[in-house]
């Protein structure tokens, strides 16, 4: 959030030496924040598949899962010639060193200490390779059990009956062969997609592209880096036809948390650029703090005055599970109060959520209209996608928000909508998936 950069003794060079220390720390500890290990993994598909040799190749495990951390890469190549498709490989400039290498499988540790696997496979075992190593074990062991009733062998080479090879050009037709729609790789974890999956009836998941509004974003009224306007360029550049501003409340004060007359000159800003800006609208939004009572920042007369509110716990995150779920619930019942702020506070690989009960949580916001945030900062991608279905099955809508402290974080989207999928959620399901008219709307019903 560049909160260093410009404090007396620091620097532009400290904050970075600063974040890269964090990352060295995060890597000692065997985990990585899923965009980490995805961007590197997608580095090195990106030169592979440069190669004449390599015929098909995916990025297997646990990021094709899109699981929220990662412990390493899996890449998966089909080639009719190994050797040099290795060789490649073990050459790649971020390869630090190799660990193994064999017919099928090198492993080699790059230099940003992530651990990489390149299993290289025919064109023909290739559909059954990659659904095998894209896991997850559970949803494996599921579907060879699947398999066995019905009569086939299954495992990464290849779909058996008997001892004959059941042909399958890709995933959708080793599904197919076992009574099954094809299973969108976050769903593989063993909880309740095989069966779905059998019924025909899996739910379509939130694609990117779906997504019109981005809410939760800070600009230089508090601890953001951007103006309003370049923000809303930004946001427009990306498809997007509306923009939340929400900058922290005032008692946030260490991020800048904005007084009453910062509101007022904010507000007239968004108005002004509202009528200058064509094809995308501002809304004033503002992240308030839930008290340790439970009441939110502000009174009521200055909550009623933004378009609508984002409220989150920054502080006090020591209280019993008790009192921080009565906390919360007790803030999800103000009338101002829209969309419940990255619920359980947890920092991924770095903070536990604080002690909540989360099914309570879910219940009120089901009694009171009230979304809760998909928060897509990678740090946090919190609520957390096992809660997916059980919001769905309340009819609690969900915010995907990238919390975005800069143009850059707005492209934190994509780790979000990435979770959502994770959690079984459609744009049916995703407040800003709607039209600008349709999230109005939404916001004045649950006024």
């Amino acid at each position: 959030e560049n909160r260093l950069r410009d404090l007396p003794g620091f620097g532009q060079k400290s904050q970075d030496k600063i974040l890269q220390g964090i990352i060295y720390l995060k890597k000692y500890q065997g985990r990585y924040l899923y965009p980490f290990g995805a961007e590197l993994a997608e580095r090195l598909v990106a030169a592979l598949k440069k190669n004449k040799d390599v015929i098909r190749i995916e990025v297997a495990g646990s990021i094709r899962r899109h699981k929220e951390t990662v412990k390493d890469i899996d890449i998966l190549a089909s080639t009719k010639s190994p050797e040099k498709v290795a060789d490649l490989f073990m050459k790649l400039s971020d390869v630090d060193e190799t660990i193994s290498h064999g017919e099928t499988k090198t492993s080699v540790i790059l230099k940003l200490g992530v651990n990489a696997d390149l299993r290289l496979v025919s064109d023909k075992e290739f559909p059954y390779a990659l659904h095998h190593f894209t896991g997850s074990k559970e949803h494996n062991t599921a579907m060879r059990a699947r398999a066995k009733k019905r009569g086939y062998k299954m495992n990464e080479y290849g779909l058996f009956k008997g001892e004959k090879n059941v042909p399958c050009k890709d995933e959708t037709e080793i599904f197919k062969k076992l009574g099954l729609a094809y299973i969108p790789p976050e769903l593989r974890e063993d909880m309740g997609e095989i069966a779905v999956a059998e019924k025909g009836t899996l739910p379509t998941l939130v694609n990117e592209a779906d997504m019109k509004g981005m809410l939760h974003i800070h600009s230089t009224y508090s601890d953001g880096s951007n103006t309003i306007k370049e923000l809303a360029l930004a946001a427009k550049k990306l498809g997007y036809t509306y923009l939340g501003i929400c900058d922290h409340s005032q008692a946030a004060s260490y991020a800048g948390g904005l007084s009453k007359a910062a509101i007022k000159r904010q507000h007239k800003e968004i108005e002004r650029l509202n009528e200058e800006l064509k094809g995308m609208r501002i809304l004033k939004g503002i992240e308030a703090d839930i008290l340790p009572d439970g009441s939110v920042d502000y009174d009521d007369s200055v909550l009623e005055s933004f378009d609508f509110v984002i409220a989150s716990v920054h502080s006090r995150f020591g209280m019993t599970e008790s009192e921080m779920t009565s906390r919360i619930c007790r803030a999800l019942t103000h009338p101002a109060v829209k969309i419940l702020g990255h619920p359980t506070g947890r920092l991924l690989l770095a903070r536990e959520a604080y002690p909540i009960n989360m099914q309570e949580v879910i219940d009120v916001a089901a009694e009171y209209g009230k979304a809760i945030e998909l928060n897509a900062n990678p740090h946090r991608l919190d609520v957390d996608w096992r809660l997916g279905p059980q919001l769905k099955k309340k009819g609690v809508k969900v915010a995907i928000c990238p919390d975005a402290h800069s143009i850059e974080g707005m492209g934190d989207m994509r780790y979000g909508v990435g979770i959502a999928r994770k959690g079984w959620l459609t744009k049916e399901d995703i407040i800003n998936a709607r039209t600008f008219q349709e999230f109005e709307r939404w916001i004045k019903k649950n006024a």
